[in-house]
């Protein structure tokens, strides 16, 4: 096995070898992201199309170093934690499976670091189609909040809420997701020529991605997308000092224009903003305090097994009446399907052994990201990179499962951006 820390050099793939491969991996490589975003089943073929590719390469060349990364070790050494304490947990066999299953998401985003590292025309034909989908889901979610259709026909799904291309409220989610990817491919592509067009131009972005995201009315999108603008930003401060006083007033100018837009829809003011803030201030009142209490709870019943991977419901409606009663009177039948927090999901589920695991796997994902990044002498790639990973692992937030098939494929499809973006130069 070779050194994961060696530079990257030519793989003998089909894709290399005639013009019909290449043409297929260029295929593959545009209808990607588009398989991934929209719909579920054809997120769950490309992922899987794409780990079998990896690892019928890697056996026909006895080639695994693009597994030895510390961070696969770290997602490794969660999902086998989670299968050996699968005998522990209420449903032992849907556990098990889950545990399994899980590693996918890890393998997937290592095969797409490998092919993109090293066959780097690819990940830019990605970049190009990724900029192409965030544009397009915007445009149509601004035309579905004007005219209350998208152009498949999808209405709003309530007077403040957005769906825009899809069928479910995931508009504001999946966006927040990738919008730090089409961020990082403007900066790169206009700094090599203008470096105060570039932040014009990033800045207008940004506060039309403020205000994309005030409207989906998704306020944990919202806040993670500032969360991961203000790393860029602070990026940008530290390493470009002669930009720092034009970008504070491009910033203000765009913040003020899109704060007045915004202040024009009452109804989204109160959700985004005034509900927010009363959900924080009474926490222990609203369903996400009692997902945080639920977990916690089951989390001190059995704190070095937990009570076994996607069981989370299972486990409090058949042995924690009084919680389960409380999800009744807010109106679900029973607890909700999984905590809404990854670190309090896997200490309910996992036991301190597989929450430590996660906050390895994630630190060790940051350190990778940083320390290629600087070794590429690119470090805006770091901030840019650690935004993408923030919106999904950034721990005070309420967030999607991380067992679930869909919401996976898009969480480390930006992870395997990241990381790859971080081998190249910019």
């Amino acid at each position: 096995m070779t050194s994961s820390h060696s530079s990257p050099r030519p793989l003998d793939l089909p894709a290399q070898s005639s013009v019909c491969g290449q043409k297929l991996a260029l295929l593959a490589v545009v209808l990607l992201p588009v398989f991934v975003l929209f719909k579920r089943v054809p997120a769950e073929i490309a992922v899987g199309v794409t780990v079998l590719t990896a690892l019928f390469i890697a056996i026909r060349h006895r080639d695994f170093s693009w597994l030895a990364q510390a961070w696969v070790y770290a997602a490794a050494a969660l999902s086998i934690l989670l299968l050996l304490l699968s005998p522990f947990s209420i449903n032992p066999g849907n556990s098990a499976l889950s545990a399994i299953l899980a590693f996918r998401w890890p393998v997937f985003a290592a095969a797409l670091i490998w092919f993109w590292s090293r066959q780097p025309q690819l990940l830019v034909w990605f970049e190009r189609v990724m900029v192409g989908l965030i544009a397009f889901i915007v445009l149509d979610t601004f035309w579905q909040y004007a005219t209350g259709w998208d152009v498949f026909g999808y209405p709003p799904a309530s007077d403040i809420r957005l769906t825009g291309p899809f069928d479910k409220m995931l508009v504001g989610t999946f966006t927040d997701r990738i919008w730090f990817i089409g961020l990082a491919v403007v900066w790169f592509a206009l700094r090599r020529r203008n470096a105060l067009m570039a932040l014009m131009v990033i800045a207008a972005f940004s506060a039309v991605g403020a205000l994309f995201l005030f409207l989906t009315g998704e306020r944990a999108a919202l806040l993670t997308y500032l969360l991961g603008s203000g790393l860029v930003v602070l990026g940008i401060i530290i390493h470009y000092r002669q930009w720092r006083m034009p970008l504070i007033g491009l910033i203000a100018v765009f913040g003020v224009a899109a704060a007045g837009a915004a202040m024009t829809q009452q109804d989204m003011v109160k959700r985004s903003f005034d509900s927010t803030v009363q959900t924080i201030r009474h926490l222990d009142e609203t369903v996400y305090g009692l997902n945080f209490m639920t977990a916690f709870a089951e989390f001190k019943e059995h704190p070095w097994t937990g009570v076994g991977a996607r069981e989370f419901k299972a486990y409090c409606d058949t042995h924690m009446p009084a919680y389960s009663a409380r999800y009744d009177a807010m109106g679900f039948q029973g607890a909700v399907i999984h905590p809404h927090n990854f670190y309090t999901g896997m200490l309910a589920e996992g036991g301190v052994f597989s929450f430590l695991a996660l906050v390895a796997m994630v630190v060790l994902l940051f350190a990778r990201l940083i320390r290629d990044s600087l070794q590429q002498g690119n470090p805006m790639q770091a901030y840019f990179g650690s935004a993408v990973l923030l919106t999904t692992f950034w721990p005070l937030q309420s967030t999607m499962e991380y067992f679930n098939g869909w919401t996976a494929a898009v969480i480390w499809l930006g992870v395997a951006w990241a990381l790859a973006r971080a081998r190249l130069p910019c």
